[in-house]
């Protein structure tokens, strides 16, 4: 049967086919299969219309069925279509919900910011996901998706990956990396447990490690759930409110959310949080953290030179104050290997073009540039992960 496949990585939708046998369905997209078994899939919709199914843990993919193709994936695995796995919460859950909802109403606007913590963190996975579509279209809106970022992505998701490893972040098989083509420099979390970076962010760091950190700072508010906590934060208990008891404009207070998600500022608490634990991540992974240090100083000096107007969006929503840069200082070691082989970085670098082209040193006079020499032999693999081979002079 047709069915339509998303991969998590962009706000887009393939076509692909669908075979559904006693245990396993099979999908094929093109060239490329997948098996999904029926024990670690879930439902993702909310039973009114099309059967939409995710992995468990959650990857971000979703296979879309119209309402009319679902009789044989109902009779091959009806436990995906008990009430529990339509999302429907037990009757307990509802009536505790819908309590706490209305004991709260009456002093939400005072206890937002308290209150903004145990709501996002007891928010179900389905009006997360709700959330987390919502924001993607909006980045999608003022972004373009690259079509040679591939390779780039999977070096940064290899990195993020190690990071998380070895700080034992309990998301770490959720969070993945996506390059966009922007024309803003930054790099922000969405509710899904993605990070999405720019192009313009990328041109703009000098080495890998400053990249690295910025990285490691935006796991750490993934980590410690401070996305959903700032939306709450900013628009309201309400948006709880209305998602809980089915409001009608639950929708567009989600949308109006979502607009500016990249550039609402955390509290000072999230920030300072997110400081700490992303230099954690750094020093486990024996990376130096005075990268980060003069990524915060380099952009400190632009802010005093062209004033607010001359700041780069990343640091506009995160401000680099010379205690942020001091506290990355103090903890700086010398000597430590680079995040990324600098044939790795090349590749990095070109994504989307290459992002701000002044920032990036020009071509030899021979036209050979850089990104396309074949990475030195001598050059050593990222920890735990598999080295990015080159063929024929270009990144794979």
């Amino acid at each position: 049967m047709r069915v339509r496949y998303a991969d998590g990585r962009a706000a887009v939708t393939h076509d692909a086919t669908c075979e559904i046998g006693e245990d396993a369905l099979t999908l094929r997209i093109g060239e490329t299969s997948h098996t999904w078994t029926f024990a670690e899939s879930r439902r993702a919709d909310d039973g009114a219309s099309g059967v939409i199914l995710k992995r468990k843990p959650d990857t971000g993919e979703r296979i879309f069925f119209a309402p009319d193709d679902t009789a044989e994936l109902r009779a091959r695995a009806p436990e995906l279509f008990t009430a529990r796995t339509l999302g429907r919460e037990g009757r307990g859950v509802v009536i505790g919900l819908v309590a706490a909802a209305w004991s709260l109403a009456g002093v939400f606007l005072v206890g937002v910011p308290m209150l903004a913590a145990p709501i996002a963190d007891h928010i179900p996975s389905r009006y997360r996901d709700q959330i987390a579509d919502i924001s993607w279209s909006q980045v999608d809106a003022v972004t373009n998706y690259c079509d040679d970022s591939d390779e780039a992505a999977r070096i940064l998701n290899d990195l993020t990956y190690r990071l998380m490893a070895t700080s034992n972040v309990p998301q770490r098989e959720q969070v993945w990396v996506t390059i966009v083509d922007a024309p803003f420099p930054n790099a922000f979390a969405l509710p899904d447990n993605s990070i999405v970076v720019t192009d313009d962010l990328i041109a703009l760091a000098e080495n890998p490690d400053e990249l690295t950190g910025v990285l490691a700072h935006e796991i750490a508010h993934i980590e410690h759930n401070h996305i959903m906590k700032n939306l709450i934060r900013h628009v309201g208990v309400g948006i709880f409110f209305d998602v809980v008891v089915g409001g009608a404009g639950a929708g567009q207070a989600l949308a109006l959310a979502s607009v500016n998600l990249a550039g609402l500022s955390y509290s000072r608490d999230d920030e300072s949080d997110a400081d700490r634990r992303g230099l954690d991540y750094l020093d486990a992974a024996g990376i130096d953290t005075g990268a980060l240090a003069r990524l915060f100083d380099r952009f400190a000096e632009q802010a005093q030179e062209h004033g607010a107007a001359g700041m780069p969006t990343l640091f506009s929503s995160h401000p680099a104050t010379a205690e942020r840069a001091a506290a990355a200082r103090a903890r700086a070691r010398a000597g430590r290997r680079p995040s990324l082989t600098d044939a790795e970085w090349q590749v990095v670098r070109a994504a989307c073009g290459g992002g701000l082209r002044n920032q990036i040193a020009p071509e030899p006079e021979t036209g050979t540039a850089p990104a396309q020499q074949p990475a030195p032999a001598a050059e050593q693999p990222l920890a735990g992960g598999e080295k990015p081979g080159a063929e024929d002079g270009k990144p794979k």
